[in-house]
């Protein structure tokens, strides 16, 4: 496991914090986690960033510091990989900072899934998985933005980083070892693509509770709301919610027509949102309602669960879990059910189907389609078969053994 650190700095001033980054800069890999609250705003409150090198760890002060220029400048150098532990967010803090993705990156979340520890374990489960410590959790909910922290506090922040390095150490070991590493990159490759962390409010009404049960005129009215809510929370840095909550906003996409006066009406849009806001949301409305067409959002295709695509889909599920059992990983990383289902609703054409050129699904890229997604297809045809082994009683995948079959058995 290598030796831990036994302290860590806490940086608040100008001077420390450009010390601190001399020392790290020198560091090949660096292990940042962030602390950060966002119940109340659009933008993630940031608190504390905890960075720590083999050699030394530091607590870093965004609320003292104001110029954290050094401290970006070392994530963002090409030469360092920095590790993270689920790291979404607290690479959305660094874009949002920066205007640039520190990489290369390392998370051990998604690394750790390839090796079976569960598709999204948490850090604390991870660490003692892996190094036998159990960390303690009182400060899971804790008060970040409040001055002075306490040395609880800090201690709890400081051992985010600490054992984050023999964490990555081992799962790094780990991946070469089993050739992972490059399922890792492809894992990985969300995570390192700057339209990740980019706003798209025209895209927001996708993640509207309820958006699947409008029709498709309605689906382009709630589009304009949803983008108008966007950068309205944006504007004024609070919640999307708080500002306009889901349920108001499906119900003015379903109205056939809309005026200011009908805005009182609508459950959950209190009067100062209808009186303030009340041009603009019908102006937006009709924007959606007047849109061409061919315009209208294009929803997804529901699977054709024609007679058959039932027994189909446990057929594949089957194959999944055995090649997951294998590898020793979550079958759900492999392929969700859904993913199978819709191959098995595809599969339903039968010799219509063009096996050349699949349907776009998940399992059939990269190293899913070499582990489980070319067997899938060829289970599909009829080229692949799981029968049950006569010693073990297991299922096992076979070529079919109907055509070959001696002519005293019936095919």
């Amino acid at each position: 496991m290598g030796k831990l650190l036994k302290s860590f700095t806490y940086i608040d001033n100008a001077a420390e914090l450009a010390d601190a980054c001399t020392v790290l800069s020198r560091a090949d890999v660096l292990c940042v986690d962030t602390e950060f609250h966002r119940e109340s705003t659009y933008y993630a409150e940031f608190a504390l960033i905890q960075v720590a090198s083999r050699e030394a760890c530091y607590l870093i002060d965004p609320i003292q510091l104001k110029d954290l220029e050094p401290l970006w400048k070392l994530m963002l150098d090409p030469a360092i990989l920095k590790v993270f532990h689920a790291a979404r967010q607290d690479v959305e803090i660094i874009v949002n900072k920066t205007g640039k993705l520190p990489l290369p990156l390392f998370d051990t979340q998604v690394a750790a899934a390839l090796l079976g520890y569960g598709q999204q374990v948490g850090f604390g489960n991870l660490v003692q998985k892996v190094t036998g410590k159990a960390l303690p959790k009182g400060e899971s909910f804790t008060n970040w933005m409040k001055r002075p922290l306490t040395d609880d506090q800090l201690t709890y922040a400081a051992d985010d980083v600490i054992y984050l390095m023999p964490v990555y150490q081992h799962l790094a070991e780990r991946l070469q070892a089993e050739k992972r590493a490059d399922w890792l990159d492809e894992e990985q490759s969300v995570l390192c693509d700057p339209d990740t962390y980019a706003n798209h409010p025209e895209q927001q009404f996708w993640r509207v509770k309820g958006f699947n049960k409008l029709k498709p005129r309605q689906l382009a009215v709630l589009r304009e709301l949803a983008a108008w809510r966007e950068i309205q929370a944006q504007k004024r840095d609070i919640p999307r919610r708080r500002l306009l909550q889901d349920e108001p906003l499906l119900a003015l996409a379903r109205k056939g027509d809309l005026k200011e006066e009908q805005l009182a009406q609508i459950r959950g849009l209190n009067s100062g949102i209808a009186k303030r806001f009340g041009k603009d949301l019908v102006a937006a409305w009709q924007r959606g309602h007047d849109c061409d067409k061919q315009d209208w959002p294009k929803t997804p295709r529901q699977p054709n669960h024609s007679e058959g695509t039932e027994m189909r889909l446990e057929l594949l599920m089957t194959l999944v879990r055995l090649r997951a059992e294998q590898v020793e990983i979550a079958s759900n990383i492999l392929a969700s059910r859904s993913e199978v289902a819709a191959l098995a609703s595809w599969g339903n054409q039968g010799s219509k189907c063009d096996w050349s050129n699949p349907p776009d699904n998940h399992c059939l890229h990269g190293w899913r389609r070499k582990l489980v997604g070319e067997d899938l297809l060829l289970m599909l045809q009829g080229r692949l078969c799981l029968r049950l082994d006569t010693e073990t009683r297991m299922p096992i995948v076979d070529t079919p053994c109907i055509k070959d079959a001696p002519a005293d058995r019936p095919a």
